[in-house]
């Protein structure tokens, strides 16, 4: 977990991992590296799976997670990954259809499941009273979404079941004042994405990405922050990317606002 200098105003976190499905090969992995005094701290996360058959999610390839601060206080760090799994999923959208089975009453009951209730049947994330965008969060897929127009590139879906992955993120590195891209409980991007019904994160099975920052509670700056960051940059405007969840958290912590973006590059029922 990075630990946070106590004069550091604003800051953001960036990591990125290689994914796909290859022949069976090798897999390396090298940790975090630290280099210093934590309010320069940098880390670098190189990873390269490959695996055989079956239609299994592998991961293939390098990706390199990098943090630290710049001369103004603020710092960077981001996450991505990607894939060449199938980008949609045919299951069915609808409540459970049997007696009593209620979506939205915090059980998920038989019938039930991730892609027709993540309200009721997800592990992790935001709970339904947050997992709505905000003002704010509105505000930065607009934003978010011209700058890729004026890049050439598609714009971004919002997808509920990452919305709920990244509020619940943001929330907690609020609540249990942390600032990283690893949970304090050790899960990773992908594996937040899983527990909060994301299903294709479950490996993960499609391109991934995350961004943090912390530190501004509006859109316009903490986009601003971003973009002046390479490894941000890169993820804002990945060509692999087609939906996000966005999530803002405020009101405490060592920064008081913190903010999660995490994008997907395929559909499933999940985000509707």
């Amino acid at each position: 977990m990075q630990q946070k200098s106590t004069n550091l105003r604003r800051y953001l976190g960036v990591v990125s991992v290689g994914l796909g499905l290859m022949t069976l090969a090798a897999c390396t992995v090298t940790g975090p590296q630290d280099f210093g005094d934590d309010s320069n701290k940098n880390e670098t996360i190189d990873s390269g799976w490959e695996g055989q058959g079956g239609g299994s999610a592998a991961q293939a390839g390098v990706g390199g997670a990098t943090s630290g601060t710049g001369g103004d206080g603020t710092s960077a760090s981001n996450v991505a990954s990607s894939s060449n799994v199938a980008s949609s999923s045919n299951v069915a959208s609808s409540s459970s259809g049997m007696s009593g089975s209620v979506c939205g009453d915090n059980v998920c009951d038989a019938g039930e499941n991730c892609q027709n209730c993540g309200e009721d049947c997800s592990k992790g994330g935001s709970p339904p009273a947050t997992t709505g965008l905000d003002g704010e969060e509105q505000a930065f897929l607009q934003i978010i979404n011209t700058y890729r127009t004026q890049n050439g590139l598609g714009t971004l879906a919002a997808c509920k079941s990452l919305n709920r992955t990244a509020q619940g993120h943001s929330e907690d590195m609020r609540d249990q004042d942390y600032f990283s891209h690893d949970g304090l409980n050790g899960s990773e991007p992908w594996d937040r994405a899983c527990d909060a019904c994301y299903e294709l994160g479950c490996g993960p099975m499609t391109a991934m990405a995350e961004n943090i920052a912390a530190g501004n509670s509006g859109a316009q700056k903490t986009f601003t922050q971003w973009k002046n960051s390479p490894g941000h940059d890169k993820n804002m405007k990945g060509a692999s990317f087609k939906y996000i969840g966005i999530g803002r958290a405020t009101g405490g912590g060592t920064y008081g606002s913190y903010w999660t973006n995490v994008f997907g590059g395929a559909h499933e029922k999940s985000c509707d």
